[in-house]
């Protein structure tokens, strides 16, 4: 008859400490382990007491229930529930938690990338291998999942596996020789000051998309904080920036719960002046303020007209910013036709998304020569790294105007 348990020791980050595993004799093999708590040390190293600790242990084992023994896919969907143990334990115990988006991300990646692979549906937790993690990337890649897309699945499940390790659920770690696809994101396109001079003076057919594009472009503003503008954030030249929308989440705090002030200029007065005629018009909620008719100071000026007192969508966003950048002639591309051949995507080559409005307002206020400093505290970063990181002065720069810069400098 086998021994119901050995005992062994193992390093952890306070020393070496007594572990234990058990017999389970239904899968015929030691499976479940666990630490005995007790330091190995002193000249017999504490041996005897480690194996009545375990002994002790023993009866309170219960194998049947224990996580291992779960079909893999039926961990990871209680795992990634709203309302998991590990949700509840980020938030309650460490103090970090999660958002209802990135639970609702894995959730999406165990639906949509992970339930598909046969191989998961016929294996534990316990049986899940290097092996099989790795057919499943590759099937993945052979289906044209990017690289971006599989190594976020892959923390979808190297998160929940390594949980059930940490609570010695599992006595080994598959991902430990898993590495990341490599993934070479192409940077974030910046607009030039040519650009830039354009989008300020054109004359666009929709005020809604030219306040968007411009609180991007001169203010540094991410796409959320636009989307959770109120109409009490600007105040004399200032926005007090306290809000953030975010899908599933709605309101929350700005990235990282950094509220700050962002100074705007006169065209974006100008801008504002025009939204709020629209919004007046369209029947938003408004009082007299004393010098006309004002939307409510807690009304959000990019309103939804199909979903009210909700702020637009993120298509919203993408739209405005491709109808502007065509109005100064970045083409958004034509799929052909049989009459008229296809016209490609300037914006798609040069990857102009929204974002891209951030990283031109850092890179060319630090060409205008605005300090550092200042465009850090705009931003919100916390660090002139990630201020750093926003800079792309090469694709900025006109260097034909700078070559004749230089040339007036140098007299010839």
């Amino acid at each position: 008859m086998r021994n119901p348990f050995y005992i062994y020791k193992k390093k952890t980050g306070v020393g070496l400490i007594w572990h234990v595993r058990y017999w389970n004799e239904k899968a015929q093999k030691y499976t479940l382990s666990r630490s005995t708590g007790i330091k190995v040390e002193g000249k017999k190293e504490r041996r005897r007491e480690a194996e009545l600790k375990a002994n002790e242990m023993l009866s309170k084992i219960r194998f049947e229930t224990e996580a291992a023994d779960r079909p893999f896919l039926s961990y990871l969907e209680d795992f990634w529930k709203p309302d998991s143990s590990y949700v509840k334990e980020c938030a309650v115990l460490k103090k970090k938690p999660l958002s209802a988006y990135y639970v609702q991300q894995n959730e999406g990646n165990v639906r949509i990338h992970i339930k598909l692979f046969p191989k998961f549906k016929k294996i534990t937790l316990r049986e899940l291998t290097a092996g099989v993690i790795k057919d499943w990337m590759t099937w993945a890649a052979d289906k044209n999942v990017s690289a971006r897309t599989i190594n976020s699945v892959l923390s979808t499940m190297s998160v929940a596996v390594r949980h059930a390790v940490e609570r010695e659920e599992l006595d080994r770690d598959p991902f430990k020789n898993i590495k990341k696809v490599p993934d070479n994101p192409s940077e974030k396109g910046v607009l030039t000051f040519a650009e830039r001079e354009k989008l300020i003076k054109v004359k666009s057919t929709d005020p809604l998309s030219r306040l968007a594009v411009l609180l991007g472009l001169l203010c540094g503003m991410r796409r959320g904080e636009v989307r959770g503008l109120k109409w009490g954030d600007f105040d004399n030249g200032l926005i007090n920036l306290t809000n953030n929308f975010v899908n599933v989440e709605g309101l929350k705090k700005p990235k990282r719960g950094k509220e700050r002030t962002v100074p705007y200029l006169d065209i974006v007065e100008k801008a504002l002046d025009e939204v709020r005629k629209i919004s007046i018009r369209r029947g938003t909620s408004a009082f007299d303020f004393g010098e006309g008719y004002r939307p409510f100071a807690d009304n959000f000026i990019f309103e939804s007209i199909d979903r009210p007192g909700q702020p637009m969508g993120e298509t919203f966003f993408r739209n405005a910013l491709r109808r502007e950048l065509e109005g100064i002639g970045i083409s958004a591309g034509k799929k052909g036709t049989k009459s008229a051949p296809a016209v490609p995507s300037e914006q798609k080559r040069r990857n102009l998304t929204f974002h891209s409005l951030r990283h031109s307002f850092i890179t060319l206020g630090r060409l205008d020569g605005i300090s550092d400093l200042e465009i850090q505290a705009v931003a919100g970063h916390s660090t002139r790294k990630m201020m750093e990181h926003y800079s792309h002065a090469e694709k900025a720069i006109d260097f034909m105007a700078m070559r004749e810069r230089m040339g007036k400098v140098v007299g010839v």
